[in-house]
Formats: structure tokens, sequence, C-alpha cells
């Protein structure tokens, strides 16, 4: 006896064109991937030129300032410049370290600005999204760490962001082991300033707390420090002019017509 016929099977569904999500998934990862790899090796190549200053000149610090039976001092004051890129500007360096004796343990406060007076536009350099000045404000700065070189965003002909030496200038924002706190505060683009506060004073001794400040100008660097400390009663300033000696910056390491780097000052 024959069997009944079977109910038709529901054919197949047939493929409408579409690309299957894994697969897009795929090409979309991949894509990803390479946007990241791109992106590093531009930061990578951009953060590792290490640039050397074509004028360094060390200048000639004021003699001490009384504070009641302590002083205040400007000692080992530079200042440091690179050769002018294509577009006129160059970066400069101003760097010096405050001497403070606040005559026994007794809250201190300084404060050190450093002006920049250059003809034409003139601002602080920035340094990974902050102003290129060191010490950063911090609470306790004797846990802040001198870089060994700092970042720059200046355009040198082949990247927007050089590296430059710190430690040349400065090993350690303080000598001491007493508390001290340093702030900024407003923001101006030819002036920068910092404030220490030393709620113990500096002890029995001189406490030394270096400064680096990176200005980016059209021409010739000059300017002024500014400090002024108090401590109880007492007070004392103390100013020292400068104005870069050495006028134009003449490019001091230049790159052969072979070198990888183009036409860029100091790479190396």
């Amino acid at each position: 006896m024959n069997q009944p016929a079977s109910k038709d099977k529901s054919p197949a569904p047939e493929r409408d064109g579409r690309i299957p999500r894994p697969a897009i998934a795929v090409v979309i990862f991949g894509l990803v991937i390479t946007v990241a790899i791109l992106w590093i090796s531009r930061h990578t190549d951009e953060s590792t030129l290490e640039i050397e200053w074509d004028a360094k000149e060390a200048l000639v610090a004021p003699d001490p300032e009384q504070l009641g039976n302590g002083s205040l001092a400007l000692s080992r004051v530079s200042l440091a410049a690179l050769s002018q890129n294509e577009y006129d500007e160059l970066i400069y360096r101003v760097a010096g370290t405050v001497r403070i004796n606040s005559g026994g343990r007794r809250a201190t406060r300084i404060r050190c600005d450093v002006f920049s007076k250059a003809e034409g536009e003139n601002r602080m350099a920035r340094s990974t999204k902050l102003r290129a000045a060191w010490p950063k404000p911090s609470e306790n700065l004797r846990e802040q760490e001198v870089p060994e070189t700092a970042f720059v965003n200046f355009w040198n002909g082949v990247g927007h962001r050089i590296d430059l030496p710190i430690r040349d200038v400065a090993r350690r924002y303080t000598d001491i082991d007493l508390p001290i706190e340093v702030l900024w505060e407003s923001y101006t683009p030819d002036n920068q300033y910092w404030i220490w506060n030393l709620p113990e004073g500096s002890g029995a001794g001189t406490a030394t707390l270096p400064f680096v400040v990176i200005f980016q100008a059209e021409n010739r660097p000059k300017g002024r420090i500014a400090c002024s400390a108090s401590a109880g009663p007492d007070r004392a300033s103390i100013e020292l002019p400068f104005r870069l000696q050495e006028w134009p910056v003449e490019d001091d390491q230049p790159n052969g017509e072979s070198a990888e780097t183009g036409d860029v000052s100091n790479v190396e």
C-alpha cells in the first residue's frame, strides 16, 4: 500500500546578498587597529626628537637681600634658546634657583615671576596640554621628581613636539625635608609665576628651590625675574632683568643634506 505523500518541506532560504555580520566586525576591528597603529607611530615619532639648545648663557645674579635674620637670593640663573624656525619663531628657556633662609622655623611665603618681554608675539610654550613650566603645582614638593627631558609643542620642521633637557639645570625641586607647597594661580601668556609656602620655613639652614619655564617668541629673548618673600613680619624682594646676548641665534649643529630628518636643527 502506498504511503501517503509527505507534506512539501519549505525550501532553503535564499541568500539576500548581505555581508555576514561577523565579516563586518572583522573589517571594523582591522580598521581600528590600523588607525591606532598610525596614531601611535605618528606621536612616537614626534616625541622622540631630542633637541640640544643652540645658545646657552649664564646670568650674573644680584646680591642677596636680607630677610630678618635670614636672606632671599637668586642663583644659577641661565638662558637657553633654539634658533628660529621657518616661521621666524624660536623658543627659549629661563631657569634659576631661589635660595631662601627664613631665619628659623617660621611660616614663609615666596613668589617668583618670570616676565617675557620679547618684541612681537610671545607666549608660554605648551607641554603635554599644560604650560611648559616646572615645578608643577603640588601640595608636597618633595614628592615631585624632575623629568629627564620635557616635551614642548613647537614646529621644528618635522614634528610639532620636541624633547628638551631639564635636568641640566635642576636635579630636584627642593633640598630640605620640611613641608613645601607650590602653587600656580591665574594664567597670563607672557608671565609665569610660582608661589612656595613653607609652613615651617627653611629650618636652620637655606632651602634651594629651582624653577624652569620655556617661552615661544618672535624676537630676541628678554624680560625680567622678580621674586619676593615674607617670613613673619619681615619682607624682601629681588629682581634680575635678562636679555639673550647671542642674536640672532645660530644653528650650531645643522644637519647634513643626507640626514633622514631633513633640515631640522639639532636632531639627534
